[in-house]
């Protein structure tokens, strides 16, 4: 069980992975104030928890980007973090507000000895902390794909970009919301850049996670920017229209 001591935010948390009496430090996405967490695990816990905290309501929209994997590279090894950053540059172009989560994932699943199966899992305790404090009009879990050059790379006019690619959880029962709103989002790229996007996916079945915390609004989305064989500036191309066609959606525009 895990106990989070604030006067803004109590949370409880129980994973059967933690081992007993480890401190760590999360800092609060948005004002950074310093938390010390308490792990400590008992017989045969199960996994289950639970978030209150203050609920703040932005004046403009708000987008919140995370990486479930922040460690993916692209070719320079500039990552899908500096990605998310950059997406948020472009966002404010368009009056949109956005929270990137720089809190360490894989820190906390190394002091919790998780494994990599539950990298989903360690992002999902981000994703609630920030939704219980935030009215947010989008949440993009920003990723990039492990494919061959020739399927994350598109030629449009005389620039490279890396193609973006949607991916829906398909084993929870609202994911036909999720996939509704991935769906308006691509036919926006088809109507202006066709050959930017792979499509959707949904995914299910075995040796796939099946719902990538998209259980948890009916506005999280799963975006995958190119590949490992992408460099920086082809991803910088893609998040520049990507950043436009999101703007419009929310703006009202799409």
């Amino acid at each position: 069980m895990l106990v989070l001591k604030s006067p803004v935010l109590k949370l409880t948390f129980k994973h059967n992975k933690l081992e007993s009496y480890k401190d760590y430090i999360v800092s609060s996405t948005l004002n950074k104030p310093q938390y010390m967490l308490l792990f400590y695990q008992k017989e045969n816990e199960t996994i289950d928890d639970a978030i209150l905290a203050t609920y703040i309501v932005n004046d403009k929209p708000l987008v919140y980007i995370y990486n479930t994997h922040q460690k993916e590279a692209y070719t320079n090894g500039k990552t899908v973090l500096d990605a998310s950053y950059l997406m948020k540059q472009e966002l404010s172009k368009y009056n949109i507000d956005t929270l990137v989560e720089d809190r360490d994932i894989t820190e906390f699943m190394k002091v919790n000895n998780m494994s990599y199966n539950y990298s989903y899992y360690a992002s999902k305790f981000y994703v609630k902390d920030t939704l219980s404090k935030n009215k947010l009009d989008l949440i993009i879990d920003l990723h990039r794909d492990a494919v061959s050059k020739d399927v994350s790379t598109a030629q449009i006019g005389d620039k490279k970009y890396a193609k973006v690619l949607f991916v829906i959880g398909g084993e929870h029962e609202n994911y036909k919301k999720n996939y509704a709103l991935a769906q308006k989002l691509n036919n926006l790229i088809v109507t202006k850049y066709p050959t930017l996007t792979r499509g959707i996916v949904v995914k299910t079945g075995s040796n796939v996670n099946g719902i990538y915390n998209q259980d948890l609004a009916d506005n999280i989305i799963l975006l995958e920017v190119g590949g490992h064989n992408n460099s920086f500036d082809e991803v910088n191309n893609t998040i520049t229209v990507i950043a436009q066609i999101i703007g419009d959606y929310i703006n009202g525009k799409g």
